[in-house]
């Protein structure tokens, strides 16, 4: 089975160095979609760059997800 590695980008790099295994592309997307969203919610800073980006075992990105902010909660309501 092949190894994907997911890597944060938000104008700088966090480079995954172990990656995971999937099944296929498929698999891994769907991956990398659920790490999306826990980013999202464990650091919800905005920033409308910042993804999770595939590599395959080429190094070749395959796809890339956007990280999207949490609406920060107004602490008067």
């Amino acid at each position: 089975m092949p190894r994907y590695f997911f890597d944060i980008k938000d104008g700088h790099s966090v480079i995954d160095p172990g990656g995971l295994i999937c099944a296929n592309d498929a698999e891994a997307i769907a991956r990398a979609k659920t790490l999306a969203i826990g980013i999202s919610v464990d650091r919800p800073m905005v920033d409308p760059e910042r993804r999770v980006s595939i590599r395959n075992e080429a190094g070749k990105e395959i796809f890339s997800v956007l990280v999207h902010s949490r609406p920060l909660m107004d602490p008067a309501k």
